[in-house]
């Protein structure tokens, strides 16, 4: 019956058609909130579809004030385009009473990839609320030297708070060992050594290997047997072979007929086609 009423679905789209207004668009949105349904993102890709300059005040007005269906696809619209007044729109509706549109302010705000949103994002990392950790991991993926001390602070806090296992952690980690902060590295050894994810823990591996002089003759030796692949991959790159157990873990590697390729490529960079030759 799922699939029939798909198909039905298909065949009759309730969606907007060509020649909808901006107005009709945001009633669709709202209309599917209100049946449990969150098109935003559609609307919104629907909106760049029909809008054309003159509508601006209107989505701008919706997302100020607007229903939340409506308020939400003004918001995506807005900072898919890059619309100077959205950042502040933004920092409204983050503190919404509706989590629906706070939570969209916060999703919309992490796609912007321009120079202003990473601008902003600085003013913003130091917030003790959602969009504080928001900016925080903006600033992990896309800031430069001197947003180290505000990603590490986020580290930081986010292990404090949340443990070693905090969903935030992953860019936070990646953002670490992307701007090489040396000092993160005992908060990065924490994290390897106390996650439960394995891909987290392979996370902290790459950043250490950016971050942290000891990591060849320390965690390095340890990843290369870890179940991930990528980790594995990471260790072979890394591990100080003059350690025993490294080369002869090299050599098994390079052997195992079942290890993943970009493993063994990996290992073979590091000894050579011949596995002997370690």
């Amino acid at each position: 019956q799922g699939s029939f009423d798909r198909w039905q679905r298909q065949m009759r789209p309730g969606g907007p058609r060509p020649g909808w207004s901006v107005q009709a668009v945001f009633d669709w949105a709202q209309q599917a909130l209100e049946r449990g349904s969150e098109l935003h993102v559609p609307a919104a890709r629907c909106l760049t579809a029909v809008a054309g300059p003159d509508d601006l005040p209107q989505i701008v007005e919706a997302a100020r004030s607007g229903p939340e269906g409506a308020r939400c696809a003004a918001l995506h619209y807005l900072a898919e385009a890059a619309e100077p007044v959205v950042l502040d729109l933004i920092e409204a509706a983050a503190v919404s009473p509706s989590r629906t549109v706070a939570h969209t302010a916060i999703v919309a705000f992490e796609r912007m990839t321009g120079d202003d949103a990473v601008e902003r994002a600085r003013r913003w990392a130091h917030r003790p609320d959602a969009l504080g950790a928001s900016a925080a991991g903006v600033l992990a993926c896309r800031g430069t030297a001197q947003d180290a001390p505000q990603v590490l602070g986020a580290l930081r806090e986010a292990v404090r708070g949340d443990g070693p296992d905090a969903p935030r952690l992953w860019t936070l980690v990646d953002g670490a060992g992307r701007l090489g902060i040396a000092c993160a590295a005992p908060v990065l050894r924490h994290v390897y050594r106390e996650t439960s994810s394995s891909h987290l823990r392979g996370r902290a591996a790459r950043a250490l290997a950016a971050t942290d002089p000891s990591f060849a003759t320390g965690f390095a030796v340890e990843c290369l047997w870890d179940c991930e692949e990528t980790t594995r991959e990471v260790a072979a790159l890394h591990a100080e072979t003059g350690d025993v157990r490294v080369a002869e873990r090299l050599r098994r590697l390079a052997a195992d007929p079942a290890e993943e390729a970009e493993v063994q490529t990996a290992v073979r960079s590091r000894i050579g086609p011949d596995a002997s030759a370690v």
